[in-house]
C-alpha cells in the first residue's frame, strides 16, 4: 500500500500535445508510477519524466493510467502502468 507521504519523486507530466505539468510528486518504479495528483487527466501515450538526484532524467511512457477512488483511508490516486523509454529531446 502506497500512501501520499511516500510520494517523494519529482515528476513532470508531458502530454501528447507537448503541454508540461510540473511540480508533481509520485512513487516511481520500473513498471508503475503512483501519484495522488488527481486534479489532472493522465492518458495513454503521455510521458512522465522523473527528475533524478544526479540531475538526470528518466522517461516513462504511460500505458494504462488507472484511476482509483478514495477508500480504506487512502485518497484518490492514479496507479499508472508505464514502460521506460529514452528521454525525449
Amino acid at each position: 500500500m502506497i500512501l501520499p507521504g511516500m510520494a517523494k519523486d519529482d515528476v513532470v507530466l508531458v502530454k501528447a500535445d507537448g503541454k508540461r505539468v510540473e511540480g508533481l510528486k509520485a512513487v516511481v518504479s520500473m513498471r508503475r508510477i503512483v501519484t495522488f495528483h488527481t486534479d489532472l487527466e493522465i492518458e495513454p501515450k503521455d510521458i512522465m519524466l522523473k527528475q533524478c538526484a544526479d540531475g538526470g532524467q528518466e522517461a516513462y511512457l504511460v500505458l494504462d493510467p488507472m484511476f482509483n477512488r478514495a477508500g480504506d483511508g487512502i485518497p484518490e490516486n492514479y496507479q499508472i502502468t508505464v514502460r521506460k523509454v529514452a528521454v525525449p529531446e
